[in-house]
């Protein structure tokens, strides 16, 4: 299989006084199609810094940060949006749905501004449990409702890689973990590449490799 992204030598230094911080330190990973791994750490260690580079909305200091061999870390920022939108999709802990759009429309408007052929939002909506509530607003959701909504719209592009930040903070377990099998089963079945960035150890077990990151170094636990 295929590496869908690798990271070469990735330092992400920044100042603090007359000192630099570096909040991580020379590192390297990787992740292949059909592949879910998982990234467990203490607070601080850098867990959120490192997603947002591998998401290419931060630069890293120094290193590569490669897409598919492509290395998106150093292009345009136009560049790096188009890449976001089309061949990332991103899952937050909070699941960040526009208040005054239905479910079926947060999917429809992604698909608008992207350059990716169309696919059927409600399909993917049904697929995870949501008939139900294809015309209702946000607010009338449950926390893992909004979730798999925000799964749904990370999925609408077909992108090869999903990136998900702490996506069971704000839910019990039940939710949580029903959370990440969602995340499991589509990177297995579509045989996508998918990060996590989690807390979370009881949900480890659905992962296919372990890295933790501790006072900014990362290596693979399993």
């Amino acid at each position: 299989m295929n590496n869908v992204l690798e990271l070469k030598n990735i330092i992400k230094n920044y100042p603090d006084g007359q000192q630099v911080n570096e909040v991580l330190k020379d590192i390297s990973f990787h992740v292949q199609s059909g592949e879910f791994a998982a990234i467990v750490g203490p607070s601080g260690a850098g867990k959120s810094t490192l997603l947002t580079i591998m998401g290419a909305l931060l630069s890293p200091s120094s290193g590569q940060v490669l897409l598919n061999n492509e290395d998106i870390s150093h292009l345009s920022k136009k560049q790096q949006t188009s890449i976001r939108l089309n061949n990332i999709g991103f899952i937050f802990q909070n699941s960040d749905l526009i208040p005054y759009l239905k479910i079926s429309e947060q999917l429809q408007f992604i698909q608008k501004i992207s350059s990716k052929p169309a696919i059927d939002a409600k399909e993917i909506l049904v697929k995870l449990g949501l008939e139900q509530r294809l015309s209702s607003y946000p607010r009338v959701l449950s926390g893992g409702e909004k979730q798999r909504v925000a799964i749904a719209r990370a999925l609408v592009n077909q992108p090869e890689l999903i990136l998900a930040d702490e996506p069971t903070a704000s839910l019990d377990s039940k939710r949580g973990r029903e959370v990440v099998q969602i995340i499991q089963q589509t990177v297995h079945e579509e045989n996508k590449a998918a990060v996590m960035v989690t807390h979370d150890e009881r949900v480890l077990d659905l992962v296919d490799s372990v890295w933790q990151i501790e006072d900014g170094k990362l290596k693979k636990v399993r």
